[in-house]
C-alpha cells in the first residue's frame, strides 16, 4: 500500500476469531488504515477499500469504518470488540473506547433479520423443484453432512452466531466475538434443513423479543468528534 495509507487496525478475523476454525480454516485478516486528510479532501478521492491475498486481508478507510459501524454492520462491529489484534495504535484505541457509540437498535435488522433471511433462503434452496418453491417443511432427509453441503453448514453457524451476538449486543452493549457453544455451532452439520430453519425460526423469536438496552440511533457527535480528532493527526 505504499507510503500514502496508515494501517491503525488489524486482527485475525473469521473462524479463528469465532473459536470455530479447524486444521483445515483459513487465516483471514481486517483492519482500518487512514490516508492523509489532504488526501480525503483533494478531487482524486482515494480508495476507501483495499484487499490483498495469502493472507486474505481487508482493509477500509477510518471515514468508510465509521459509517459502516453505524449501521451496525456485524463485520465491521466486531473489529471493536476483538480479544487481541496484531496493529492497534492510538487512532484505533480511540474507535474502541467509544465503540458503545456506535451501538442502536439498528442490530434487530442488521444482525436478527440477516440471519433469519438467509436461514430462510438456505430453506428455499433446499425445496426447489423444478423451480417451483415449496413453502411447506415436510420432513426430508436433506442435510448438511455431505460434503457438497460443507458451505451450507458453515453459512447455518454465521447465521445463528449473528443471533445470539446481536441479542447480546442489544441486552447488554457488549460483544462476545469468540463463541461459548462451539460444540452446539458444529453439530449443525448433522441437522436435516428443515430442522435447522425450524430451530432459527425459535430462535429468532427469541431475539425479536429481546428488551433493547440501546438507543434508536448512533451517538454521531461523539463518533465525529474522535474521527475529527484522527484526521488531525494525519493532515
Amino acid at each position: 500500500m505504499g507510503g500514502i495509507v496508515k494501517i491503525i487496525l488489524e486482527a485475525i478475523v473469521g473462524s479463528h476469531a469465532y473459536g470455530l476454525n479447524d486444521v483445515n480454516s483459513d487465516i483471514d485478516k481486517a483492519g482500518i488504515f487512514v490516508v492523509k486528510t489532504n488526501e480525503v479532501l483533494s478531487v482524486r478521492k482515494p480508495k476507501e477499500t483495499i484487499c490483498k491475498t495469502n493472507p486474505d486481508i481487508s482493509y477500509h478507510e477510518v471515514e468508510k469504518f465509521i459509517r459502516l459501524a453505524m449501521v451496525c454492520n456485524p463485520t465491521i462491529l466486531e473489529l471493536l470488540f476483538l480479544d487481541s489484534y496484531e496493529i492497534l495504535t492510538q487512532e484505533a484505541e480511540w474507535l474502541i473506547q467509544i465503540r458503545k457509540a456506535f451501538l442502536s437498535n439498528a442490530i434487530f435488522n442488521s444482525y436478527g433479520g440477516y440471519a433469519i433471511q438467509q436461514a430462510r433462503r438456505l430453506n428455499n434452496k433446499a425445496y426447489k423443484i423444478s423451480d417451483v418453491v415449496i413453502d411447506e417443511l415436510p420432513n426430508i432427509g436433506i442435510s448438511f453432512n455431505a460434503d457438497t453441503n460443507n458451505r451450507p453448514a458453515k453459512h447455518a453457524r454465521h447465521c445463528f452466531r449473528l443471533l445470539q451476538q446481536g441479542r447480546e449486543l442489544l441486552e447488554t452493549g457488549n460483544l462476545t466475538v469468540k463463541v461459548k457453544n462451539r460444540e452446539e455451532l458444529l453439530s449443525f452439520g448433522k441437522f436435516t434443513i428443515d430442522e435447522l430453519v425450524c430451530k432459527f425460526e425459535e430462535e429468532y423469536q427469541k431475539f425479536r423479543t429481546v428488551k433493547s438496552i440501546l438507543l434508536q440511533k448512533p451517538d454521531y457527535e461523539t463518533i465525529n468528534s474522535v474521527l475529527l480528532k484522527i484526521r488531525s493527526l494525519n493532515v
